[in-house]
């Protein structure tokens, strides 16, 4: 090696290092990135945190919706669920991140599942354009008081996505004092 390259070798070993210890921790080991993001409100729920926040002192939750590639917020068929107490307020911020038209509609939880689905189980439920789903970059705003209690499904509403798949559980507690997030793998 040349040594007029040593500084230059050395230089870029130590930056690795430094972001692998970065990284390691959690921190930001991106270039793009100088100044600090603020730190998440201490109202974000623990599970879901970067989907779910809540207000307790308004009764609100308000949830992240991301349409990908035929699923929501990366989970299909009914692997995730989103427990709310009974009648919060609720804010989904819907999200179509996919090259496919998508919607969300809450429908009851119960089979048979319908092929499409315009038709909400909770007044207010849905996207605009249930049916034939928006486009990629869209974004819409469901707002809705949940019921008392209740078993439900976040749906899309395009003919034939739900059926394949593009569903993820909703559902109300009474017993629930603020939101959660739940997975499985079933």
């Amino acid at each position: 090696m040349h040594s007029q390259f040593r500084p230059v070798f050395a230089a870029c070993a130590l930056l690795a290092l430094v972001a692998r210890g970065l990284a390691a921790q959690g921190g930001d080991t991106s270039h793009a990135h100088h100044a600090r993001q603020a730190p998440a409100p201490a109202s974000t729920a623990a599970n879901g945190a970067e989907w779910i926040k809540w207000d307790a002192a308004t009764n609100t939750v308000t949830f992240r919706l991301v349409a990908g590639p035929f699923d929501f917020n990366g989970y299909t068929s009914g692997r995730a669920t989103l427990v709310v107490p009974s009648r919060s307020n609720v804010v989904i911020n819907f999200e179509q991140n996919d090259g496919t038209p998508h919607s969300a509609v809450i429908i009851e939880d119960k089979d048979p599942m319908p092929t499409m689905a315009d038709q909400p189980a909770i007044p207010r439920a849905y996207t605009n354009k249930a049916s034939e789903g928006l486009p990629q970059g869209s974004k819409d705003v469901i707002r809705f008081t949940a019921p008392e209690s209740g078993s439900y499904r976040i749906f899309c509403g395009v003919p034939g996505h739900g059926l394949s798949g593009m569903w993820i559980r909703f559902k109300v507690d009474p017993a629930a004092k603020e939101p959660r997030w739940e997975t499985t793998t079933q």
